[in-house]
């Protein structure tokens, strides 16, 4: 009487409430009542579908491989089959070992009470995977920088993104270092990214140049500039026309382009600095090349000479101009 009442309650009005409890006791008595013979054939056929799935991907991987010239379409396709491969190897898993289990409920009321428990950092983790691939703050092959680590994304997974790390120019090279950082995806919600790549393909650089205040710091800029413009005024077009198509999702001020040189005086000379457009990945190749050409040329001017931070006795009776205690001269 009691089970029948039980049954006629849940045919009419409205369905009993989920109790994980009970899904739980439910799983304990399927596998208490399964036989050893019941569960040895669902590890067999467990293992089998895993096992043939496992190789029907790799065999599939290596008509790829043949099939696809393009490195980054190998790997997204690879990523893909990968992922079906294991979303698939799930569903037919469940399937053996829940056959005996009733209803779709009692399998949404044991997952969602597991994972609430047990799994809260990897559901942010899942949750930043989702976010990354809808919203797109970063791709691989991006270039950017979070929780004090730099370098161009590699792979992005359910959990974490890899980046290949750089240096930051100042601890060490600003090429790679040859180490893969794995990033936790629940970090895009808790730190600052810096996407070097995402408005347009280049990147302002600056490199500071410091003349005597005795060199014709006049003839000393007009070199710079000649070289900065040599190296760098070819990307100008096409860092705007990138930013005017980004402005359309960023407010992106539309500034000049132009490589230029600044002016001023520091404690050790008059320092001249060019600011110009480089490639993201190319940004030491064109420092290098514009040193090659300024030093060359302030060589062979004999009114301009590099200054580094120095000491030096001054002598006002002796250097110091006439008018303010210095020699006169006659």
């Amino acid at each position: 009487m009691e089970s029948s009442s039980r049954t006629a309650q849940g045919r009419g009005g409205k369905a009993p409430a989920l109790n994980p409890q009970d899904a739980v006791a439910e799983l304990e008595a399927y596998f208490a009542n399964a036989g050893s013979g019941a569960i040895i054939s669902n590890v067999f056929w467990s293992l089998a579908v895993i096992v043939a799935l496992l190789l029907a991907r790799r065999a599939l991987g290596s008509v790829l491989d043949k099939r696809l010239s393009d490195a980054a379409g190998r790997y997204r396709w690879h990523k893909a089959l990968r992922t079906a491969t294991w979303v698939v190897i799930g569903v037919i898993v469940a399937a053996i070992w829940l056959d005996g289990v009733s209803g779709l409920a009692t399998i949404v009321a044991v997952v969602a009470a597991g994972l609430a428990i047990a799994l809260r950092d990897p559901i942010v983790d899942l949750g930043g995977w989702l976010y990354i691939s809808t919203r797109h703050p970063l791709r691989v092959g991006d270039r950017v920088s979070i929780a004090g680590e730099r370098g161009d994304v590699v792979d992005i997974g359910l959990f974490v993104f890899s980046l290949m790390q750089l240096g930051d120019g100042v601890s060490g090279p600003r090429q790679t270092t040859g180490r893969l950082v794995l990033v936790p995806n629940k970090f895009i919600f808790t730190n600052p990214l810096i996407n070097e790549s995402l408005v347009f393909d280049y990147i302002w650089r600056e490199i500071p140049v410091v003349v005597t205040f005795e060199s014709d710091w006049q003839r000393a800029k007009q070199i710079l500039i000649d070289a900065v413009q040599r190296h760098s005024s070819h990307l100008t077009p096409a860092a705007e026309a990138q930013t005017r198509a980004a402005v359309t999702q960023y407010m992106v001020a539309q500034g000049s382009f132009e490589p230029r040189v600044y002016t001023r005086a520091v404690s050790h000379g008059v320092e001249l600095t060019m600011r110009f457009l480089s490639e993201i990945r190319r940004p030491r190749e064109m420092e290098e090349a514009i040193w090659e050409d300024v030093l060359p040329a302030f060589e062979a001017e004999p009114r301009i000479d590099l200054a580094y931070p120095t000491s030096r006795v001054y002598r006002n009776t002796e250097e110091g101009k006439a008018g303010l205690g210095g020699p006169v001269i006659g």
